[in-house]
């Protein structure tokens, strides 16, 4: 299990690599920056500087905007330049703003802030699980504080695994993982191995909780689903893992709340097994999905999709290398 770093302590400057580009020299010292003024910075102070982030994004950013517009009109049902997707689209981009301030910010809050702020429901469905001894799933999209939910699962005593996107430059690949071990988070990197598969096996074998962000289909290998009545593909994984190793999956959220969180912690999905791994996978995918539409459309500007959810969105298709998010030298949305 890895030892939990000092909260408090900020990550070391490190010199970029011969081979960087300008654009990853640029995405390191910019989270390099947030991450400084979260942590340094009178709260307010912090609050309000990454408040005019945001709007400044929205407003400079027009590639960026018109995606998370394209998305947000799928979700709402609208056309991308009706007045309700534009609003839409401004607060989703406050609410990321916030979103950055509050996940640098969390390794400054003591265990009765997190407390206090952080409400979850569902947590018998983990404890079951635990005492099980099988570990569990928990499968969520982009929405809410996802690692704020995971520095409050492990303060709550839970061996809390999640899995990183292997980004570009390495150093701000190591920024993030050292950030999220402050948090108490164990976390292995997603990379073109087919080991992944094998350690989170074994991870649930040891009766370890898996954190999935599982709405980005990143390899393109995903299965084909509905969601807001358009199709578009999402992560196997999280089902294929439950269904081969018989740890429960649980479809869950977080959504931003005044002053906090409220995380939601689903009921383990259960299909009757066809006989075809196949075919099972797809099922209990789809199954996944329709829970992420439920949890979307309860709240959609807390979806923090700043890449193409479908393949009509502009900005290519979701995960290119050249987007924010992607792995090269992501500016908005890694993961």
């Amino acid at each position: 299990m890895t030892a939990r770093r000092d909260p408090r302590a900020l990550t070391p400057v490190e010199r970029p690599a011969p081979d960087e580009t300008r654009a990853q020299r640029i995405a390191y010292r910019a989270y390099l920056l947030m991450e400084r003024v979260a942590i340094g910075a009178d709260e307010r102070v912090g609050r309000a500087a990454f408040s005019l982030l945001g709007r400044a994004a929205h407003r400079l950013a027009p590639g960026v905007r018109a995606t998370v517009s394209g998305n947000l009109a799928h979700v709402l049902g609208r056309p991308a330049d009706s007045p309700l997707v534009r609003a839409a689209t401004r607060e989703a981009f406050d609410l990321y703003a916030r979103y950055w301030f509050e996940t640098f910010r969390a390794r400054t809050f003591s265990e009765e802030e997190i407390r206090r702020r952080f409400h979850i429901e569902g947590l018998e469905h983990v404890d079951r699980a635990m005492e099980a001894g099988g570990g569990c799933i928990m499968a969520l999209p982009h929405m809410g504080n996802w690692d704020v939910a995971g520095q409050f699962m492990a303060m709550s005593g839970y061996r809390l695994v999640s899995v990183a996107e292997e980004l570009r430059p390495p150093r701000l690949a190591r920024l993030f993982l050292r950030h999220r071990q402050a948090l108490g988070m164990e976390i292995l990197v997603l990379d073109d191995s087919k080991q992944i598969g094998l350690q989170l096996a074994q991870l649930l074998s040891e009766n370890a909780a898996l954190a999935l962000v599982a709405d980005r289909d990143l390899g393109g290998r995903g299965v084909e689903v509905e969601m807001f009545g358009a199709p578009r593909t999402v992560p196997a994984g999280p089902a294929l893992l439950s269904l081969s190793t018989g740890a429960p999956l649980m479809p869950s959220s977080v959504h931003t709340v005044a002053g906090g969180w409220r995380c939601i912690i689903g009921a383990p999905l259960k299909i009757e097994r066809s006989g075809s791994m196949r075919d099972d996978v797809t099922r209990m995918t789809r199954a996944l999905a329709e829970e992420f539409e439920r949890g979307i459309a309860a709240n959609p500007v807390d979806w923090h999709m700043f890449q193409p959810a479908w393949p009509d969105v502009p900005g290519g298709p979701a995960g290119d290398g050249d987007r924010p998010g992607g792995r090269d030298a992501p500016l908005l949305n890694p993961e």
